[in-house]
């Protein structure tokens, strides 16, 4: 091991909790919530001066920034949707083309991917309050080291989560192992010469690695303390389970691409996610009426932008499903937290009018140990909706079917639907070997519809 390596694990920190409620003084709810208003104005202000897109929009609906003299007053301005970005993102241009150093399109998991645009200004930005969220939350400093292995991207799709964590860990002065997705054996080479404590990664793909490298060696010694994931839902029997094999803890985040990635992120009570507010305002609002929630209902998450320089937004849909809790953090926090719970493009239809969404085949199949990673196929035959789940196990028998059998019939929506409404067919489960499915996905995609409802 490298001299340098050995003296920065010999200062690691002495793990102590970062002081949260010192950096954050005396701020109040009152105060945040001023400062952040007046952020909010001067981004309306500046998006209808610069931006053609929005500019025509508050042209066409008779509006001015003037006229928001309240968060309720949002609701005057239109959503922003994922397909005026799949459309003609450069008509949300406030900057010259040539300003622009950086373009992140999203996985494209329920649609055509959407691009955005950063300028030099904008990824700064970005970098430094992650950076701040990184020491705030979870007291990385220069003595931590970090492997780093969410992809660039495939193909077309030019993925931001890493470019902007590795700008965030230099800041910080972490030493940084970034690559790609290695091969098991080469990833556990990597974390034996390097030692870092530190493991950043989609669920998915830790979730694979732990049970692949845990036939190999004995992961509570390989010294991760923390896995800082995220990008995709990560249900509580996954989280416990990698807890669990490598003695570590694990924190969710969460972000859009659109937005400008890291958005929020959990601190050590694990109970939602701290928003970072003072770059954004979060709305949640009926997705059938557009009607603001209040904290603690679930709707659809509305984001706008307060200091984004090239590609402002203004009430962007992410079609994120979610809420924010309502009472303050015991962590000392002042920052609002909130809890994501599914899409509201991603549902899944089924039966007699029930939904279906990932979140909740995560929670069924990924309690069964054995399993590595799942599909769910969705067919119509004569009239009736046919599930078939196919499954990666690393031990494929009856017990291991019958188990994902259970698990599923155990959901209402499907149970209902086959002895109630006659609606859907007995499901169909399938075991397949391990790394049968194509992993050459920034996020894994789990529920495959081939109904055609729409048509």
């Amino acid at each position: 091991m490298a001299p340098f390596v050995k003296s920065r694990l010999r200062e690691k920190s002495n793990g102590q909790e970062p002081a949260k409620k010192s950096y954050f003084g005396k701020l109040t709810r009152i105060t945040l919530d001023r400062y952040n208003f007046s952020k909010l104005k001067k981004s309306l202000r500046y998006a209808y001066n610069t931006s053609p897109f929005y500019h025509r929009l508050f042209k066409k609906y008779g509006l001015k920034p003037s006229d928001i003299k309240s968060i309720k007053d949002m609701t005057k301005i239109p959503y922003t949707d994922t397909i005026d970005l799949q459309n003609d993102p450069r008509s949300f241009f406030s900057v010259p083309e040539d300003r622009f150093i950086k373009v992140f399109t999203t996985a494209g998991t329920t649609g055509k991917p959407k691009k955005a645009y950063f300028t030099k200004n904008d990824i700064k930005r970005i970098a430094v309050s992650t950076a701040t969220g990184l020491q705030l939350m979870y007291g990385i400093t220069h003595k931590d080291i970090v492997r780093l292995t969410f992809e660039v991207g495939y193909g077309t799709e030019i993925w931001g989560n890493r470019y902007c964590l590795d700008k965030a860990y230099e800041i910080i002065g972490c030493l940084t192992l970034a690559t790609g997705r290695l091969l098991v054996e080469e990833e556990l080479e990597i974390l034996n010469e390097y030692k870092p404590n530190i493991f950043s990664d989609v669920s998915s793909r830790v979730n694979y690695l732990t049970k692949e490298m845990e036939k190999l060696c004995d992961l509570k010694g390989l010294g991760i303390e923390k896995f800082l994931i995220g990008a995709e839902p990560t249900p509580n029997s996954m989280r416990k389970f990698i807890e669990k094999e490598w003695d570590a803890d694990v924190f969710i985040g969460y972000g859009t691409t659109e937005i400008g990635l890291l958005m929020a992120g959990e601190c050590e009570k694990k109970h939602g996610m701290h928003l970072s507010e003072t770059n954004f305002l979060t709305e949640v609002v009926d997705p059938e009426t557009g009607e603001q929630l209040e904290d603690g209902e679930i709707g659809e998450l509305l984001f706008t932008t307060y200091d984004r320089e090239g590609m402002p937004l203004i009430r962007y849909n992410s079609h994120d499903l979610g809420r924010i809790i309502p009472s303050i953090c015991d962590c000392g926090l002042p920052l609002k937290r909130i809890e994501i719970k599914g899409r509201s493009d991603d549902l899944i239809p089924i039966g007699a009018g029930d939904n279906l969404f990932t979140n909740m085949f995560d929670e069924a199949i990924f309690n069964i140990p054995e399993i590595i990673e799942y599909q769910v196929v969705f067919d119509k035959k004569n009239g009736k909706d046919f599930i078939t789940v196919i499954a990666e196990s690393q031990v494929i028998n009856e017990s291991i079917r019958e188990k994902i059998a259970d698990a599923i019939m155990k959901m209402p929506e499907i149970k209902d639907g086959i002895t109630h409404s006659k609606t859907i067919a007995k499901p169909q489960i399938k075991l397949v070997e391990p790394n049968t499915f194509d992993r050459n996905s920034i996020k894994a995609k789990r529920l495959i519809d081939n109904r055609n409802l729409y048509d």
